[in-house]
């Protein structure tokens, strides 16, 4: 007699109180509500914790169910009780199934079912062809239809999980190992590829939520944010870089360090270079994440003008436009 109060005591603790969320709940709150309690009974949080193993497994037992459009929805309408001895529609919510409306056609679909009970028919062939015909193939009827010990029985893949993380434009370049949880709270290192975009993804196989009844889990899909940086701006592999060169410079020809994600070299800006001119450093932009090799660093000149140069400075740019005669829009809208 104790151990039957106990059955009807687990049987009467519907998935709701065991995620401890109202009927109504959304996924978000399902889901929200399941990662706290699962990193809480994770059995690897509590070694050789029975109880804790046996609570974990009825978490995810009941977030399998609500988190299944399909399976909430018959759960909702059949009761808790009636859909773990394996009842899947036609009776009201929480209520019995009438097995003789079954047998009239109120089976899945409004499929009519035969059942003689002389010889002509067996009660267990009726439940196997409503169950294979009405609900699947991924589920089986095992057992009598009668009796609380004998329910359906079915497998599914574990939903896959999104992540998202930030990381910075050197750690997109240069690659980086960090550290997050999956579904159940367990910590993992996730190694990010030097060269990976942003809004890119790293993909972690079987780190996704667990699978129902033997199901295999899904997946973990890390979805990665670049932050920007201050002057560099990436484009594809490429990496560009404006820098600034005084006008001197820019006609005469000069040598300037620029900054590069490995350090700072030393650039020849050519003699008559213009405003908006690019040049370029070979294999100093971000690496190709598939293939191998690198992109390169764009250099875009941008010539400054000093704002004061003072009465003999003024002088002397009077006498050099005198000297080269130069008109830059001669020719180029006539």
């Amino acid at each position: 007699m104790a151990a039957q109060r106990t059955d009807r005591q687990q049987m009467s603790r519907d998935f709701y109180s065991v995620l401890g969320v109202k009927r109504g709940a959304d996924e978000a709150e399902i889901k929200k509500a399941y990662r706290k309690l699962a990193r809480k009974y994770h059995p690897d949080v509590n070694p050789g914790d029975k109880s804790a193993e046996e609570r974990f497994k009825e978490i995810q037992r009941a977030y399998g169910v609500l988190t299944d459009t399909e399976q909430r929805e018959i759960y909702d309408q059949v009761g808790h009780d009636n859909y773990e001895r394996g009842v899947r529609g036609g009776g009201p919510a929480g209520g019995e199934m009438d097995y003789e409306d079954i047998f009239r056609g109120g089976g899945p679909g409004g499929r009519t079912y035969t059942y003689t009970s002389g010889g002509g028919g067996n009660m267990q062939d009726v439940f196997e062809q409503m169950f294979r015909q009405g609900f699947g193939t991924d589920r089986s009827w095992s057992g009598s239809p009668f009796g609380g010990q004998h329910r359906e029985q079915y497998s599914r893949r574990g939903r896959d999980m999104q992540s998202e993380l930030s990381i910075s434009f050197s750690d997109a370049y240069l690659g980086k190992k960090v550290r997050l949880r999956d579904a159940e709270g367990k910590e993992l290192e996730v190694t990010i590829p030097g060269g990976i975009e942003d809004g890119g993804k790293v993909k972690l196989h079987g780190k996704g939520e667990q699978g129902v009844n033997g199901g295999p889990p899904g997946d973990l899909h890390v979805n990665v944010r670049i932050q920007p940086h201050p002057y560099f701006e990436r484009r594809g592999d490429n990496i560009y870089l404006d820098v600034p060169v005084t006008f001197e410079e820019a006609a005469l020809g000069a040598k300037v360090e620029v900054p590069t994600m490995t350090g700072k070299v030393q650039m020849t800006i050519p003699a008559g270079s213009q405003g908006g001119s690019e040049l370029r450093l070979r294999g100093k932009g971000f690496p190709h994440l598939r293939g191998t090799g690198r992109g390169d660093q764009i250099v875009r000149i941008e010539i400054e003008v000093p704002k004061d140069i003072g009465m003999r400075g003024r002088d002397l740019l009077r006498e050099f436009s005198n000297l080269t005669q130069q008109n830059p829009r001669l020719g180029r809208w006539n």
